[in-house]
C-alpha cells in the first residue's frame, strides 16, 4: 500500500477480490456484441481470443477495449478476421 493512501485506505470498509471470465467465456462474450453488432460470423480467430483474454485479465472493461482497437487493427490491413498480432498492436495503442 502507498503512505499517500493510507488515509483513504482507512475509510474502506469493505474489500473483495474480482475474478474475470474464463477463456471459453470470453469467446461466447465476444461473439454475443457481434450479434447484437448484427455480426453473424465470429471475426476473432482463436488466437486472438485468447490474446483478449490474457491481455484483459478477464475483464469486461478491458476485453471491450482491446476487442475493438483489435478490429481496428485488422481493418487497417484490410483483414477479414482479427488475429492476434492485431490484439498486440491494440494493446500497445490502449494500455
Amino acid at each position: 500500500m502507498y503512505p499517500g493512501s493510507m488515509p483513504l485506505a482507512s475509510r474502506v470498509v469493505a474489500k473483495s477480490h474480482f475474478v474475470g471470465i474464463d477463456r471459453e467465456q470470453m469467446k461466447d462474450y465476444l461473439l454475443h456484441h457481434l450479434k447484437i453488432a448484427g455480426i453473424k460470423n465470429m471475426l476473432f480467430d482463436d488466437t486472438a481470443v485468447t490474446a483478449i483474454h490474457q491481455g484483459s485479465g478477464g475483464i469486461f472493461r478491458r476485453a471491450n477495449n482491446l476487442a475493438r482497437g483489435s478490429l481496428v487493427a485488422a481493418a487497417m490491413d484490410n483483414q477479414k478476421s482479427v488475429n492476434a498480432e492485431n490484439v498486440r498492436i491494440a494493446a500497445s495503442e490502449v494500455f
